[in-house]
């Protein structure tokens, strides 16, 4: 805090008035033109990534910047407007698990309740509903063990057909429920909630959502689909996928990129739980503000749904909450939905975050993005006011090599980075990354040779030829990174 003395000047009267002003940081922060720092970065994004999608930001229930870049379509003619829909992968689940609890405020159902106490078809008298929203139920995956070489495709599979499959499969349970998370068993928790809700309602997932969530929220552009009907644009705001096939640079239509067997797609496509959900930026700041301001849970049980359960990556400090991560990084304590765009989203990148201390809200939502270009991250740097290195085009240039040696060595960042020279060039490894080769575009800067990964590494060098700082740029977000040795 600092105070600042303002003398303002009286035309009319000729005299001087001085006040004492009280600056706050919070009131030197509002200053700043935000909405145009995030234009800057968002247009960089357009420019060099062609970025296409709706991005939405607002603190407490106020949004202080909403725009839309591109086109629905792959054609390029069909540009995108406020009321554009995006398939919303694995953000699909926040609505799922909104959805029970609902119930649970109703007094339909209790976590504790196990799932065969409503799908009584199921062999799993220990799992229980909790198990599920937290991804640690021990289920089986329901396609590699009930349905893999005996779908065909012929018919799409139904959350119907998943409860069918695993019942006659009759899989052991691969843990203890309750006590891990495994990847791998993913898809399977979300669909059986999803069949919970249809049996108490008496409804589909669909109806349910329209008359318990979207109509009283006046969600106007949020439904329920099949990925394949979203392929076939059977809804007129409904945006087509694009996906960048990085080792090749380029982009294609999603439909025609084939990332698995057409049976694995007819037997996913059409079940409804992590996935299924499509909307528009808005309508999830809506359902987002509702969910905040108790408008649709009660106030214990939207804590509930926020709190940490359990961990999902040692390493980040992310937590499974239900239908959402929670986690902390630079920034302070988050609440995050998001899909990276998946097998099963493939060219849809879509993340909406929640900073609880500031009540700050980032939604973006995109239907042609690179994998490499995190938009979240940098939007939330800007805003916090830390360094971001806006995306632009790379140029390699030739140096002497000699000058590598100095840079080499292990670096402290979240994890340790090591950096060393291997056939006169300089390379760089993060445990659980792949090694990756650094091109030079200057003698003290150099980006990533893979294409895929938008790193860059920059060093200071002082007058006498020494190393003084290094910074690592990750998608944007600038980090110092301490040499250790």
């Amino acid at each position: 805090m600092c105070n600042k003395k303002i003398v303002l000047h009286n035309k009319n009267t000729g005299i001087k008035m001085a006040f004492l002003v009280v600056m706050f940081p919070l009131a030197l922060l509002a200053q700043k033109n935000y909405p145009a720092l995030v234009n800057q970065y968002m247009h960089a994004a357009v420019t060099v990534n062609q970025f296409s999608g709706s991005v939405l930001i607002a603190r407490h229930d106020s949004i202080i910047y909403q725009e839309v870049f591109g086109t629905s379509n792959y054609a390029n003619t069909n540009p995108l407007d406020r009321n554009s829909m995006f398939e919303l992968g694995n953000i699909s689940e926040e609505f799922t698990a909104a959805s029970i609890l609902l119930l649970k405020d109703r007094g339909k159902l209790k976590l504790t309740d196990t799932i065969t106490k409503y799908l009584p078809q199921l062999p799993y008298n220990t799992v229980t509903i909790k198990d599920l929203l937290t991804h640690t139920s021990g289920l089986p995956d329901y396609y590699d063990e009930g349905m893999k070489d005996k779908w065909g495709t012929e018919k799409l599979a139904t959350n119907s057909d998943v409860l069918k499959s695993l019942a006659e499969a009759n899989v052991p349970l691969a843990w203890k429920p309750g006590t891990k998370y495994n990847e791998y068993h993913y898809y399977t928790e979300y669909p059986l909630l999803v069949s919970i809700i249809e049996k108490l309602s008496g409804l589909s997932y669909k109806e349910f959502l329209q008359q318990n969530i979207l109509s009283p929220l006046h969600l106007k552009n949020t439904d329920v689909f099949a990925e394949m009907q979203v392929n076939k644009k059977l809804h007129l705001n409904h945006t087509e996928s694009v996906f960048f096939d990085e080792s090749k640079q380029q982009f294609f239509p999603a439909d025609s990129f084939h990332a698995f067997s057409p049976e694995l797609a007819y037997a996913s496509n059409g079940v409804m739980g992590s996935t299924g959900v499509s909307s528009s930026a808005y309508d999830l700041f809506l359902f987002n503000r509702a969910l905040k301001n108790n408008r649709l849970l009660s106030a214990s049980t939207q804590k509930e749904m926020f709190s940490r359960y359990v961990l999902k990556d040692s390493l980040t400090k992310i937590y499974f909450g239900y239908g959402i991560l929670a986690g902390e990084n630079e920034q302070g304590n988050y609440i995050q939905q998001r899909d990276d765009g998946n097998n099963m989203t493939l060219g849809y990148i879509t993340t909406v975050i929640n900073y609880p201390l500031e009540d700050l809200t980032i939604i973006v939502l995109s239907n042609k993005a690179k994998t490499s270009s995190n938009i979240a991250g940098p939007l939330s740097y800007i805003l916090f006011d830390r360094e971001v290195v806006l995306p632009y085009v790379h140029k390699q240039i030739s140096i002497d090599t000699s000058l590598l040696d100095k840079y080499a060595g292990e670096y402290k960042l979240s994890r340790i980075a090591s950096v060393y020279k291997k056939d006169g060039a300089l390379w760089t490894t993060i445990p659980g990354e792949p090694d990756l080769k650094l091109l030079p575009e200057s003698p003290t800067k150099f980006f990533s040779a893979d294409k895929e990964y938008d790193w860059q590494i920059e060093f200071k060098i002082d007058k006498n030829g020494n190393l003084v700082k290094t910074y690592f740029v990750f998608s944007g977000l600038k980090k110092e990174a301490k040499k250790l040795k």
